[in-house]
């Protein structure tokens, strides 16, 4: 297959670095709160919520609104349509019910990204009826891992998600860790036009590189804010839900103890300068902030090579912190966290091999092409295994950019790229395969149905990219 081109004209350089992040007016509020949703039924184990997807309205900058599509608390007929959505809290052992109603012109679902859920929960178009304009449909499942997730649809994602259907969903449980603030940040851009409207022109740069927005938000502000305390640990759970941008964060001055990942806490926390997110992924930090009165400081993304030699546009901002009062002294950390993610290979364990691919657009008014081993969904074949089944998935991205690549239903560990262990271990649902490279994971198959598996750059999945999983019980 041709791949897209190496290098960019001067004209192409130009939208790229526009859509990366040129800086417009920030948002008229800039609260980074989220607000939580209302748990309808006070029984301890039991979290029963309404959840509206519906138009709306937000303002990004003071231009002006932009109309949107978003989630709303349907247990308060005044509640407006939010993006992100709204939060959803349980703890580890919950049962959550989510009576969901469709008020958009068009069909949708709601995938759980990162849950463990029953197939019939997943929200993806083979495992259940589409939601229809004016529909209802309830999903229940049990949430088995304390966790950072999300939830957004399945239907049209680049579009739906792009346009605010998107929310986080909190899972509390694990290890106690003390700290000041325990707080949620949900990661996007917009590609907004000058009116403060979302644009609606997509080109051939947005289908390759996924939507590259020029505004960045962070809980759906731009130029948020947040007021911290010198001397404060705080816990950050960060989800990205852009549908291209990767974020790379850093925070000057400090240094992030990553202490999750998609699949809940780690069995060793370490310490990182930077903070890479793909889209689809999830990390829990905790930050020690040192400053003084009055002090602000910048959390920034700056360039990371994800391909197509796409030039470095300097750090942008994602938020701001403002330093006033003094935290009070905290409790120790956990002397053990996590439990280490076990998973039992050999030379005998099977292993498939998946081969990401790309097709340029083979002319004017054409677009790109994205594959699995070479076909485009729904023309790949599934894999057909069994639940509780072990087995070594080799993902080879055999393209000049990185794909992140996640996996519905059940949680994974990565053995290596390139043959290179990690110098960490977690479990993941969603994680980037490098440019022209192979990664390896082992994972032990979940329970019985169709299960998806794609790459998590929405518009790579929407135009091919993505194929099945089916298991169903040995007979």
């Amino acid at each position: 297959m041709t791949r897209f081109p190496g290098r960019w004209s001067p004209v192409v350089l130009l939208m790229v670095i526009a859509s990366c992040g040129a800086e417009r007016n920030t948002a008229l509020s800039e609260s980074l709160g989220l607000v939580p949703i209302a748990d309808l039924d006070p029984a301890p184990g039991v979290v029963e919520v309404e959840l509206v997807a519906g138009p709306g309205q937000t303002r990004y900058l003071v231009d002006g609104p932009a109309e949107v599509w978003g989630y709303r608390d349907g247990a308060r007929a005044d509640s407006p349509v939010t993006v992100p959505g709204p939060l959803i809290e349980a703890s580890e052992g919950d049962t959550v019910i989510v009576h969901f109603t469709n008020h958009l012109p068009e069909s949708t679902t709601i995938h759980w990204h990162g849950v463990r859920v029953p197939n019939a929960a997943d929200g993806t178009p083979t495992t259940q009826v589409e939601v229809p304009p004016g529909g209802r449909f309830d999903y229940r499942f049990t949430v088995d891992d304390a966790g950072t997730f999300w939830y957004h649809p399945h239907v049209r994602g680049d579009v739906q998600v792009e346009r605010g259907l998107y929310g986080m969903l909190v899972v509390r449980g694990g290890p106690e860790i003390p700290v000041t603030a325990d707080r949620a940040f949900v990661l996007d851009d917009v590609k907004l036009e000058a009116t403060g409207m979302l644009s609606e022109r997509i080109d051939s740069l947005d289908l390759m590189l996924g939507r590259q927005g020029n505004v960045i938000l962070a809980n759906g502000r731009a130029g948020g804010k947040l007021d911290v305390q010198i001397g404060a640990r705080e816990r950050w759970r960060f989800v990205n839900s852009a549908n291209g941008r990767y974020f790379n964060l850093r925070l000057p001055g400090h240094s992030f103890m990553v202490i999750g990942w998609d699949g809940g806490i780690l069995p060793e926390p370490y310490a990182a300068d930077t903070l890479l997110i793909a889209p689809g992924e999830r990390y829990e930090v905790l930050v020690d902030l040192a400053g003084t009165p009055g002090e602000t400081l910048t959390l920034e993304t700056i360039h990371y090579d994800r391909g197509h030699n796409i030039p470095d546009p300097g750090p942008k901002p994602v938020f701001r912190i403002r330093f006033a009062g003094r935290a009070a002294a905290l409790g120790p950390l956990p002397a053990s966290w996590g439990p280490i993610p076990e998973i039992s290979i050999g030379p005998t364990t099977p292993t498939r091999s998946i081969v990401l691919g790309e097709q340029e657009a083979s002319g004017p008014g054409e677009e790109p092409s994205f594959f699995i081993n070479d076909l485009a969904f729904p023309n790949v074949p599934p894999i057909l295994a069994a639940p509780g089944d072990v087995e070594i998935w080799s993902v080879r991205s055999a393209t000049e950019m990185d794909h992140p690549f996640h996996l519905h239903g059940m949680f994974f560990k990565v053995l290596d790229v390139d043959g290179v262990a990690p110098l960490h271990h977690g479990w993941k649902d969603t994680v980037n395969v490098p440019q022209n490279a192979t990664l390896r994971f082992a994972v032990r198959y979940g329970a019985a149905g169709r299960w998806m598996y794609h790459c998590h750059i929405l518009e790579h999945a929407e135009r091919g990219m993505m194929a099945e999983l089916v298991l169903s019980p040995k007979l």
